[in-house]
């Protein structure tokens, strides 16, 4: 028949003296006398009917049915102290975010430290979205996705996105004018609307064109600075990767201003808790001082969800803004 353990404080006492080595410190980290301590340890040991410690006028060790023990039991305690610790505390709510991976590693992620210093009632949970259209968990509670959207949803639109070809700093010095871009290896995210195409102007790239198809951008940015090719920036998302990997733009003001948006959305019907609603106001607070252009933008209004269409991309046809040197 198994021998269940009657007194958890069997354990705590076992584990305080195991990890000390002695009965009498261990009497002191748990604020119990020597004789008390080794009481609690006899008990235990008849119970299991095991010896679990050598005694010696030194101190004690462990036996190998002793360290057998403290290995089960130390997991558990130690998971038991971090949450009583957590009770302890200020009580912290959670509220779960979800993002366009690019997004949520170029652009959201660098800024969370700021939000998380200002409300540390507020504990985040980010989860990074994928696919077309980018779905969330159904425990989100709001979402910064990508494109088109479909209907039932709330949504205010952040900012679109800028498009510009960067390589190597070797590579970018070999391109003088846009149709050397096509002399190159162009890297092509296959989840994007704008494409190589629309940045050059064309209907439809030639067919002596080397292309590389990837399945986002992130990869597509690692490959370019492998020196696998030229890939598409999208400012502002990937302004920080940019830099970190050592990629410049082919051209001088030479860019394009993509179709889609970024949009925070929630259901519909969905009641926002008081917290998730901070992070909104901190979120759009952030799209407004974000922007993706120097000159032009093409109506680009960060926190207006103005003449959103559900399912069809909110202003889809904007001017696209390119410039030739």
């Amino acid at each position: 028949m198994a021998r269940r353990i009657t007194s958890l404080n069997w354990i705590r006492v076992f584990e305080a003296a195991a990890r000390t080595s002695s009965f009498a410190r261990a009497a002191e980290r748990l604020a119990m006398s020597p004789p008390a301590v080794s009481q609690q340890i006899r008990a235990l040991e008849h119970h299991l009917g095991r010896r679990l410690f050598h005694r010696a006028a030194k101190g004690v060790s462990l036996t190998d049915d002793g360290r057998a023990l403290l290995s089960a039991c130390s997991t558990p305690l130690a998971r038991i102290e971090a949450i009583t610790e957590e009770f302890a505390g200020p009580r912290q709510k959670t509220v779960v975010i979800g993002a366009s991976l690019m997004l949520s590693v170029g652009w959201l992620t660098p800024r969370l430290p700021e939000f998380l210093a200002q409300h540390p009632e507020i504990k985040i949970d980010l989860r990074a979205l994928m696919g077309r259209p980018e779905q969330p968990d159904p425990d989100v509670a709001l979402w910064i996705a990508f494109g088109p959207y479909p209907a039932g949803l709330v949504a205010t639109r952040l900012f679109g996105e800028r498009l510009t070809p960067v390589a190597t700093t070797e590579l970018a010095g070999q391109i003088r004018s846009p149709d050397d871009l096509l002399n190159h290896v162009l890297i092509e995210p296959s989840a994007h609307e704008t494409t190589w195409a629309k940045l050059l102007g064309l209907p439809v790239l030639p067919a002596s064109t080397k292309v590389v198809k990837v399945d986002n951008t992130l990869t597509a940015l690692e490959l370019a600075a492998s020196h696998g090719g030229i890939a598409l920036a999208r400012a502002p998302a990937t302004d920080r990767l940019v830099a970190r990997l050592g990629l410049v733009p082919c051209l001088d003001e030479f860019s394009i201003i993509g179709s889609e948006y970024y949009h925070m959305l929630h259901h519909e019907n969905a009641s926002l808790s008081k917290e998730a609603a901070v992070f909104m106001e901190w979120l759009n607070g952030q799209a407004q001082g974000t922007s993706i252009s120097s000159s032009g933008g093409g109506g680009d209004t960060p926190g207006d969800n103005s003449g959103d269409t559900p399912g069809n991309n909110p202003g889809n046809n904007p001017a696209n803004v390119r410039s030739h040197p």
